[in-house]
């Protein structure tokens, strides 16, 4: 896809704004008794597996922002404040009355104090404050390996808002922030439940080295959660805390400053002022000559869970995931090459463990998730005209045992039984399109997706009463050939 950038209208006005016409189907070999509706204009989100990793959304979204920002100069030397109510409405069709409907949330409204160092622009010292929710402030720098937002808890929090103090000369920075949660607490002597504070700490920095290399590190400790599932309400570990810690730290490089460093819109603050207004939304990255950029993270954490294979006990379990992502430009011409790793205990970390509060089994079988992407894109400013392609092949985290069978893991919530007597197998994915630029603010996207997927299974109840059995599913289901037909704008 097309680089998406943030941009900024005036001041009380809705900005980032998508409206996207779709006709979709995720599978045009298959109908709806394999949960495939017919090709139509309701579906949205037709994407392989790596088209979302900088994002929370796929490019087929109709949303948009109300920001309503104040920047103004304080009344003392070298201060000023900035503050934003950030509120994300969203479009969608309900499923259950076919009738259009729009979701309100909070999406990192903030107030912001900053101090001048010397009345110099460029060195500032500034607290932030989030008022509802502090989501964008994560540690991490890929936004698919991010951690630290309000799903670290183990309870779904209705409110996460937190606070951010930064030093910045420059290119360096330096910041310390914290949030916290209400969830339910168990009080393990009284087994009263009443409703409790959860903390997190969070602390990092970076900067570049020269313009061509840049250093960044982070850390943070959260309390998850406590554990409940003990099976003997009088052992010690009911009810005792959930506490998890990390690390975090990336090394970039680059030699051409045509090629900015990545980082997702989704870790930023939302700034509605003149200053930042853009007259296009559609941006193609030239490079001057060839320019490669290469970016490599890693992400550390551990938290204290159930020892599955001795409940009594307590035990620390690990997780790690990291990338390295690389781009190489020429002209208008892009060419990029990824790698993720992502170990099982790291996807379900925020479960947290494998079911609430256990840690991994030591006698099954745990394969993490380890993938790697190409993807090509070239514009042709005269026709306004970019075809692009992508391809990846995944080896999905998965864990189990050959007499119980494999279950596949996508995410922390999409689990499936890998077919009965089957090994899980490698997924591959592509996709293939043309985007036309028809305006400052529209594109037509045209796509065609493809993906191989042997996991996919069929539960086969058993004729004499038995557990039953997973069996492939149907080729069709298997082999998916999906489309996209959009007109999508931006503005």
């Amino acid at each position: 896809m097309f680089t998406l950038l943030f941009a900024s209208a005036f001041a009380g006005d809705f900005m980032d704004v998508w409206v996207t016409t779709a006709l979709q189907d995720a599978n045009l070999r298959a109908g709806p008794e394999a949960g495939s509706p017919r090709l139509n204009f309701v579906t949205r989100g037709t994407s392989t597996f790596f088209e979302t990793y900088e994002t929370r959304f796929t490019d087929d979204v109709s949303q948009s922002y109300l920001v309503l920002y104040r920047k103004d100069e304080g009344f003392h030397p070298n201060v000023f404040t900035e503050a934003a109510m950030v509120l994300r409405f969203e479009p969608y069709v309900d499923p259950n009355d076919s009738s259009p409907n729009v979701r309100t949330r909070d999406d990192g409204s903030y107030v912001r104090v900053g101090w001048r160092v010397g009345g110099d622009e460029n060195h500032t010292i500034s607290f932030t404050g989030y008022a509802m929710d502090a989501n964008r402030f994560r540690l991490g720098y890929s936004y698919d390996l991010t951690w630290g937002g309000r799903d670290i808890f183990a309870f779904d929090p209705r409110a996460a808002p937190g606070v951010r103090l930064q030093w910045q000369k420059d290119s360096a920075y330096v910041f310390a922030g914290a949030k916290t949660a209400l969830g339910d607490y168990t009080d393990p002597t009284t087994f009263v439940n009443y409703e409790e504070a959860y903390w997190g700490a969070l602390v990092g920095g970076g900067t570049e080295i020269t313009k061509y290399a840049k250093v960044e590190v982070g850390a943070g400790s959260f309390q998850q959660g406590q554990l409940l599932n003990v099976k003997d309400v009088t052992s010690p570990l009911y009810a005792a805390p959930i506490n998890a810690i990390g690390a975090c730290a990336q090394v970039s490089f680059r030699t051409s400053e045509d090629l900015k460093w990545a980082s997702s819109n989704e870790l930023k603050l939302y700034r509605n002022a003149p200053e930042f207004v853009r007259d296009s939304y559609i941006s193609h990255r030239e490079t001057a000559g060839v320019g490669v950029i290469v970016q490599a993270e890693g992400n550390y954490l551990a938290h204290n869970l159930l020892d599955f294979d001795n409940p009594g006990n307590s035990i620390v379990e690990t997780a790690f995931a990291g990338d390295v992502q690389t781009v190489v430009g020429f002209g208008t011409t892009e060419i990029g090459a990824d790698f993720v790793y992502k170990d099982l205990q790291y996807v379900l970390f925020n479960v947290p463990g494998l079911t609430s509060g256990y840690s991994m089994p030591e006698s099954y079988d745990v394969t993490p998730q380890v993938y790697g992407r190409l993807r090509a894109s070239h514009h042709f400013p005269k026709p306004r005209l970019t075809p692009q392609i992508g391809v990846g092949l995944m080896q999905p985290a998965t864990y189990g045992d050959p007499e119980n069978g494999y279950f596949v893991v996508r995410d922390e919530t999409d689990r499936s039984h890998v077919p009965s007597g089957q090994a899980p197998a490698a997924l591959l994915s592509g996709v293939a399109g043309l985007q036309w630029d028809i305006s400052k603010s529209m594109v037509v996207v045209g796509e065609v997706l493809y993906t191989v997927d042997n996991n996919v299974s069929d539960f086969v109840a058993s004729e004499e009463g038995g557990a039953g059995t997973y069996a492939p599913a149907l080729d069709t289901w298997r082999n998916q050939i999906g489309m996209n037909l959009m007109v999508r704008a931006r503005f």
